[in-house]
């Protein structure tokens, strides 16, 4: 019994001891589950907190990515509106630079153009030469002018189309300087509203992000405190549970009792509230990796932000570059325009001087024309004149023969008229000399007054040819300048001088042969006079018959000659004012804008020749009045001679006579004449 007490006693011992640190543990318990509540509360109010400040950042984040995708969308929307503009504004300078192609195309065509009418400028000033030969040059060089004005024309017109698509081409360049400037006042704005807006929302994230990293870490920092404290208290449970267990076996071993039941209660209550905080634990750590995805999805979205605003950053730049590149083309632009509007005007200087030296030739050339033709005409008058003179002179012979005829018929009347009165002779010589006197008084003022009618014309051909000359140097000189066509003009100047020296050779030549047969017929006319002195009346009636047909026949002859001559110089001039008419009519119906100015000349022109035609006309009949009053003037005298020297016997004296000028004849002839007819009647008396 006693062994049994004391194992009693022990067990007690123990007991109490066991008690006292159940107590002690459910005081420890107890202070554990104040501790864990405590945390518990903590906990929860952490957790609320947290989930407020995650609720916060929903909202943020949603409100921000609402704010990124309308960002995005703007930026897209006017990021494709950049790109349609600089695909258009690429479009309209690759216009402009096919157009300016075509442009440098046009102008080598336009330089080509220009150079081939220098060529066919030097072509026409080696055509120059063949202006003074009449005809088919004339017309051919018609043709080359007309043909050169309507290249002009063309090339006029081809300028003004030009100047049209360059006036167009202001105007669109006007436009898209002003699309430009639009854009870029609106680009400026626009990017610098959207550069502050993404400023602030870069700043608010900043924030945001800077108060989530500080959340983070102060959340790492608590979970770490709570996992050394869960440690703790795992290893605290544990040594805990080994007590338990061991009081369990050491319960079980010695029985049970009301005190270990409510240690049970107790022990199942801790267990229970052991549980409970491992499952907060557990919903704690769930709720960690909860944070941590967030935090991971938080930092996602910063990568996000960082590569938006990396693109917004290039898109930034390329703005820029844009911006750039659309100065630069501006410039490029306007250098282009100002090279063009440079070359335009060269252009346009270029055809001003072509024009004028077309318009100086022009001048020129009309000169030139005129003072050829006026050449021709005073050539063709020269010709017309020796012909002229050759017909008198053929006319001189036939009167010569009629002269002859008439002396020897005068000698015979003389003979018989003095054979049969010698008183009345007396008388009719005394009348014959008045009448001679008065003839040869008349006739030297007829011969006075033509050598002045002569001088004047000399005086007025010399006059209007020095004109013709002057104006003719002067076209020269001024066309010396030019081109190399003096040459030319002092060949055909040479060649002129050549034909008229030829001319007047063959006119001398003609002149001498004709006063050589002059000297044959009058020696003719002595031996016939000498063999055949004396004639009867019905033989000088019938020569004078047969002559006078032939001197009419004569001077039909020469005047149908003459008017032959008249009748082709005025179809020669008509043939040109007609084909200067023609010409003037092709060049109104060409309607080219020189028109004006070539129906002018052609108009005036035409009014010279018409005014040279009248006086041409006025002139020949001049000519021929004054040819018919000589030749009337000269044959009475010749008559008036040769009847004098019929009756005064002395042949040798009339043919001495012809031979004597007018003035000499007055001088010498006549009182010879009449001394020695008054010598005769003398002598007969």
């Amino acid at each position: 019994m006693e062994e049994f007490l004391s194992t009693l006693r022990d067990h007690d011992v123990r007991y109490m001891g066991e008690f006292n640190s159940i107590r002690v543990l459910g005081k420890q318990l107890d202070e554990m589950q104040a501790g864990k509540q405590e945390l518990v509360v903590k906990y929860e109010e952490q957790l609320q907190h947290v989930k407020d400040k995650l609720s916060k950042l929903k909202h943020s984040y949603e409100k921000l990515q609402r704010k990124h995708l309308k960002e995005a969308r703007e930026g897209a929307l006017s990021k494709e509106e950049d790109r349609t503009e600089l695909s258009h504004l690429k479009s309209k300078l690759e216009e402009f630079r096919q157009r300016s192609a075509e442009w440098e195309q046009q102008r080598l065509q336009y330089q080509k153009q220009v150079t081939s009418l220098e060529e066919q400028r030097k072509n026409l000033a080696e055509e120059f030469a063949l202006i003074q030969t009449p005809g088919v040059g004339q017309t051919q060089e018609q043709a080359e002018l007309q043909r050169l004005r309507s290249q002009l024309q063309r090339a006029q017109d081809s300028l003004h189309t030009q100047e049209l698509e360059l006036e167009r081409l202001r105007l669109l360049q006007d436009e898209l300087g002003d699309s430009i400037k639009e854009h870029q006042v609106s680009c400026p704005a626009a990017a610098h509203v959207r550069g502050q807006v993404l400023s602030e929302e870069r700043e608010e994230l900043r924030a945001t992000l800077d108060a989530q990293d500080q959340f983070v870490r102060s959340t790492g920092i608590q979970q770490q405190q709570l996992r050394r404290e869960v440690t703790r208290l795992n290893q605290t449970l544990q040594a805990k549970e080994q007590v338990i267990r061991s009081l369990e076996e050491c319960l079980a071993s010695h029985g049970s009792s009301p005190n270990l039941a409510s240690l049970r209660q107790e022990l199942e209550k801790v267990t229970a509230k052991l549980n409970s905080s491992q499952t907060c634990e557990n919903h704690l750590k769930a709720e960690v990796i909860r944070l941590r995805d967030k935090l991971e999805s938080m930092r996602k979205h910063k990568a996000e932000m960082k590569r938006r605003e990396n693109e917004w950053k290039q898109m930034e730049e390329e703005h820029t570059c844009c911006t750039a590149e659309i100065k630069y083309l501006r410039a490029e632009l306007e250098r282009a325009e100002q090279t063009r509007c440079g070359e335009l005007e060269g252009i346009r200087k270029e055809v001003s001087q072509l024009t004028s030296e077309l318009h100086q030739r022009d001048i020129t050339i009309a000169t030139l024309t005129g003072s050829s033709s006026s050449i021709e005409r005073q050539l063709r008058a020269e010709v017309e004149r020796a012909e002229r003179r050759a017909s008198e002179l053929k006319v001189t012979q036939v009167q010569l023969e009629t002269l002859k005829l008439e002396n020897q018929h005068l000698s015979d009347l003389l003979e018989r008229v003095e054979s049969r009165s010698p008183k009345r002779r007396d008388g009719e010589l005394a009348s014959l000399r008045d009448s001679y006197v008065s003839s040869l008084n008349s006739l030297e003022e007829e011969n006075r007054h033509l050598r002045l009618e002569i001088a004047e014309l000399r005086a007025r051909m010399e006059a209007n040819n020095q004109t013709w000359q002057d104006k003719y140097e002067r076209a020269l000189l001024q066309n010396q300048n030019k081109n190399a066509q003096n040459r030319s003009d002092e060949d055909v100047q040479r060649r002129h001088q050549e034909e008229l020296q030829a001319m007047e050779t063959r006119m001398q030549e003609r002149a001498s042969h004709y006063e050589g047969q002059i000297q044959t017929l009058l020696k003719q006319l002595e031996n016939l006079s000498q063999t055949s002195p004396h004639r009867s009346d019905g033989q000088s009636q019938e020569s004078r018959m047969a002559v006078s047909p032939a001197h009419s026949s004569a001077s039909s002859a020469s005047s149908s000659s003459s008017s032959r001559k008249a009748h082709r110089m005025a179809a020669l001039l008509s043939a040109a004012v007609n084909g200067e008419e023609a010409q003037a009519s092709s060049s109104n119906s060409s309607g080219s804008p020189n028109g004006s100015v070539t129906t002018r000349f052609l108009e005036e022109e035409t009014l010279r020749s018409q005014e040279l035609l009248q006086r041409l006309d006025a002139h020949i009949q001049s000519m021929k009045q004054e040819n018919a009053n000589t030749k009337k003037n000269v044959f009475w005298l010749l008559v008036g001679i040769h009847r004098c020297c019929k009756m005064i016997g002395q042949d040798s004296c009339y043919i001495s006579a012809v031979k004597m000028t007018p003035k000499q004849c007055q001088t010498t002839f006549v009182p010879k004449v009449l001394n020695t007819s008054m010598s005769v009647v003398l002598v007969k008396e």
